[in-house]
């Protein structure tokens, strides 16, 4: 009787210790277990913007109103209601430090203009860029410091290469978020290494591992290229090879910039790349910048849920650093111009008032479908061993030594 009683005994201990493996690390099977209903997945929102450049004519204005650029109620209202806001950041903020390699324009910012990026309520900024070394390791510093201390995220930029690799980690609504920054602009110099400051280079393998290694700690995983040439309004393709190569890896959505013009939009297998989204807030009246984009996502657990473009008007002699939605017929315009980029990729944009809608598998139109999963495209492969490539900026020559941001022109 004893004996049977403990074999009893040992059994409801081992049904009691199954249950509670069950559960943990996992809320969805705990619930299934228990009899309940399967948790839903909490959706958040997400808006990403492209290349902020805080100084020059706009600096006054921002330090005697941080919130200066956000007038447009369009505009307020994308920023207001999103749970996370992503752009990328063209200077440093810092008043110290020497010019770190003589080139046409070199960029800083005071750094109480940083007041800007939380008026409009930044979560995240990218610092691989050709412009966050412009006055050195110092500046560098200082601008980290500084967005820390205002509790900013940052990625892409470090004491060294393995700093600069690092991806920033966000928690919204139970989902941990994952964010790395890569820059493939000249000049050379910029780039960290093991013992030196600076950006993370795009490079295949860095990439691959990155990606991958972010996907193992967090639900979602953004990444963020600085890349291409500028007024270059196709992507090249090394572009498409790291974009695709980052949805590959466990990547959910990429964004880039640094061209100053928008790119078109790609859905590739369940992720989403936005080549350009061209210029935000950019202390440059050159005629040249005058169209951009706002991209707003919506994620949960399982990945994206929708997207959409908004069309911004970033010519400066008009909105005086105020970007602007634009409506009607001008909306139209850019839309148009989205749609022909982007089915050039295999990729429907519909036109709905003045938005842009990314049909994503599963959710547009049934030729669409769920996308072809394979390989990336030709010329996406890894380079072969040792061979390493230069930035592939097409259109976009080395900097040459010359004025700094004061030119009325500036477009680097």
């Amino acid at each position: 009787m004893a004996k049977r009683c403990s074999i009893l005994l040992l059994l409801f201990i081992s049904i009691i210790i199954t249950g509670a493996v069950a559960g943990y690390g996992n809320p969805a099977l705990g619930a299934e277990a228990g009899g309940g209903q399967e948790a839903a997945d909490e959706e958040i929102t997400l808006v990403m913007v492209g290349d902020l450049f805080l100084s020059s004519w706009l600096e006054p204005l921002l330090l005697k109103d941080p919130a200066y650029p956000y007038a447009d109620p369009g505009v307020r209202e994308l920023l207001d209601h999103a749970d996370l806001v992503l752009g990328n950041l063209e200077a440093p903020f810092s008043q110290r430090g020497e010019v770190y390699v003589e080139k046409k324009f070199t960029f800083r910012c005071h750094p109480g203009v940083v007041a800007t990026l939380t008026a409009g309520g930044f979560d995240f900024v990218s610092l691989a860029n050709n412009h966050i070394m412009d006055y050195g390791p110092e500046a560098l510093a200082d601008t980290i410091a500084v967005l820390k201390e205002h509790g900013i995220a940052y990625a892409g930029a470090g004491r060294n290469l393995e700093e600069a690799r690092k991806p920033a980690f966000l928690e919204r609504k139970g989902l941990r978020i994952a964010v790395l920054a890569y820059n493939n602009t000249f000049p050379l110099e910029f780039y960290a290494t093991p013992s030196r400051p600076g950006t993370a280079r795009g490079v295949w393998e860095h990439i691959r591992e990155d990606v991958q290694k972010a996907a193992g700690l967090a639900d979602l995983v953004i990444v963020s290229f600085h890349w291409s040439g500028e007024g270059v309004k196709v992507p090249r393709d090394y572009q498409r090879s790291f974009g695709r190569l980052c949805i590959d890896a466990g990547a959910h959505l990429v964004f880039g910039h640094h061209p100053h013009v928008h790119q078109g939009v790609e859905v590739y297998k369940n992720g989403l790349i936005a080549y350009s989204l061209g210029n935000f807030i950019f202390a440059s009246y050159s005629p040249n910048l005058r169209d951009s984009l706002i991209l707003k996502v919506r994620m949960d657990r399982k990945g994206l849920r929708g997207a959409e473009v908004y069309p911004i008007n970033v010519n400066n002699t008009e909105v005086a650093f105020k970007p602007r939605l634009f409506r009607g017929e001008e909306a139209g315009r850019l839309l148009r111009e989205i749609q022909e980029l982007s089915t050039a990729f295999g990729t429907r944009v519909e036109i709905k008032g003045d938005v842009g809608v990314v049909l994503l598998p599963g959710r547009g139109s049934p030729e669409q479908g769920v996308l072809e999963r394979g390989n990336p495209e030709e010329g996406a492969s890894k380079p072969e061993a040792g061979e390493e490539k230069q930035p592939v900026e097409d259109g976009l020559k080395k900097e040459q030594p010359g004025e700094g941001a004061a030119a009325g022109d500036c477009s680097a």
